[in-house]
């Protein structure tokens, strides 16, 4: 079973190997504010799940398997801040609650809300329909 917390450490590695072109103990430690010997307790779990490529002390890959998972969760944490900031929330907050809201989802969700945001932030109606939201906020 996929945690919350395996895909929070998978959505990390993804960035970092972005970022880095691969992630270690140290760069996934201070990301998610834990501690080195946490960190190297779950890339052993991650490892024997087959999410990553892992040696002690060396460079850290994701498979494909753990590529496809944490690509759907990045997925998901984008929806949310899209969502979020569309109605006007600080895009920092958003961040933050998206990070919550992205686990408890189901995929058919995730679907209805990507064709949502595509309608009200990608047509006239719904950038209309946006518009007069956020004028009705203020009131």
């Amino acid at each position: 079973m996929i945690t919350r917390n395996i895909e929070d450490y998978l959505e990390s590695i993804l960035i970092l190997e972005r970022e880095l072109g691969y992630a270690r103990v140290s760069d996934i430690a201070k990301r998610l504010g834990i501690t080195y010997p946490s960190v190297s307790e779950m890339m052993k779990k991650l490892g024997e799940f087959g999410y990553i490529n892992y040696r002690r002390y060396g460079k850290i890959l994701l498979t494909d398997l753990g590529r496809e998972i944490a690509k759907d969760v990045e997925k998901r944490h984008n929806l949310w801040v899209s969502f979020l900031t569309s109605l006007g929330i600080d895009i920092e907050k958003a961040k933050k609650d998206a990070c919550r809201l992205e686990h408890d989802i189901s995929k058919s969700s995730v679907e209805k809300l990507s064709k949502f945001l595509d309608y009200v932030l990608n047509t006239e109606e719904g950038r209309e329909f946006l518009q007069k939201f956020s004028q009705e906020k203020r009131r």
